[in-house]
């Protein structure tokens, strides 16, 4: 047998709870036996007294303690066997990019854009559980969260910002895709400083997630996307948000929590369009499905509207893709013990709550005797 949890310090921390729990109960014998003295002698209060236990409260005791530490023992996990298990692991390197645009903000859809988008994202991460997944958000600038095999770190990165005091403004697409590549190409690379050379690249799928509503105001995106797919061999997805048509952009201030709707610099409501030149632009970005056929129309390209989810089919998409071997290791693998020590941890536990603390002291009942008639009456006569 083991031990699973074999931490000096767990050892320390459950024998001082064990050695605690004694000690009270021996201070608390004393302390019964010191309140009674003041009373009188201990005899003479025990034949007194309407319940007695010569030696249970000494049961109980040590029910209690056989119960509390079958218990912790039980959370140190003990353990048998012992088999061996190849385990290997497989995985992607995915970089997911978000467009935190003010335009992101519109309500087109339920409860907003990027409100949409983050909803999708954590059902997403929750499918990329187990392999390396990277952040970058972008509007007018990009910023990277380093890949990590941690899906929750990405969650909480996305979380922490806000369109609506996203800086610069605006919206690079292209940026927001060298980014990624480069996320991409510095996972081989050695830390800083260190004397390891690079790790040659291998045949794990690289891909770049791209969420955006497709207004892009500077840069080539799609002569970034095809830069990382022939230079990092990346498959770059596009996921356009929102619905074809304008829409108003409200602004909550973050210290009233007042919503008023985004204006331009010359006064006027400012409105995000989405149209289908940009719906075109978008699936340019996008990469096709075969490598082969680079201007082919059937591209990884995914519109979230009103209705619906993309994550699904994403998730389907990335598992066609081949799946390098990240690492094999020997594990072993043993049998949990620890009903053993819970199951009679909590009979001695029970028994100790069933047990009363004293017997009922049966007192005998004294009959006065009974007396008989006189013989004679009250004037001395004899009664016949």
């Amino acid at each position: 047998m083991r031990i699973g949890h074999d931490q000096l310090w767990l050892w320390i921390v459950l024998g001082a709870v064990l050695a605690v729990a004694a000690g009270t109960l021996v201070a608390g014998y004393f302390e019964r036996r010191r309140r009674l003295r003041r009373l009188g002698s201990v005899q003479a209060l025990g034949a007194s007294l309407r319940s007695r236990a010569p030696g249970l409260r000494t049961i109980k005791g040590a029910l209690f303690l056989l119960g509390l530490g079958g218990f912790l023992f039980a959370l140190l996990r003990p353990q048998h066997g012992g088999r061996e298990q190849l385990i290997r692991q497989y995985g992607l390197d995915v970089v997911v990019a978000v467009d935190f645009s003010k335009s992101m903000l519109a309500e087109d859809v339920v409860p907003s854009r990027i409100g949409r988008v983050r909803n999708e994202i954590a059902l997403l991460l929750r499918e990329l559980e187990g392999n390396r997944v990277g952040a970058v958000a972008f509007a007018g600038d990009a910023i990277a969260f380093p890949l990590s095999t941690d899906v929750s770190l990405v969650n909480t990165f996305f979380r922490n910002f806000d369109p609506a005091t996203m800086e610069p403004p605006g919206t690079a697409i292209g940026r927001a895709i060298r980014k990624s590549q480069t996320l991409l190409d510095e996972v081989n690379k050695p830390a800083a400083g260190s004397t390891e050379p690079a790790k040659p690249k291998d045949d794990r799928a690289r891909i770049i997630i791209v969420f955006t509503d497709g207004e892009d105001q500077e840069g080539d995106p799609v002569a970034a996307a095809r830069r990382a797919e022939q230079e990092s061999g990346a498959r770059v997805f596009v996921v356009q948000v929102g619905e074809l048509g304008g829409a108003t952009i409200p602004i909550k201030d973050p210290l009233t929590g007042e919503i008023t709707l985004h204006h331009t610099r010359s006064g006027e409501v400012a409105t995000t369009e989405l149209t289908p030149q940009m719906e075109d632009k978008l699936k340019e970005v996008a990469s096709s499905r075969a490598a082969s056929a680079p201007d082919s129309t059937d591209r990884y390209y995914r519109r979230l509207g009103a209705d619906g989810s993309v994550a699904g089919a994403i998730e389907t998409d990335i598992r066609k893709l081949r799946r390098s071997e990240m690492e094999a290791r020997k594990v072993t693998l043993y049998d949990e013990l620890y009903w053993v020590a819970l199951l009679p941890a909590a009979a001695l536990l029970a028994a100790d709550g069933l047990l009363p603390a004293g017997w009922e002291r049966r007192r005998r009942r004294r009959t006065e005797p009974t007396r008989k008639p006189e013989e004679r009456t009250g004037n001395g006569d004899e009664r016949r």
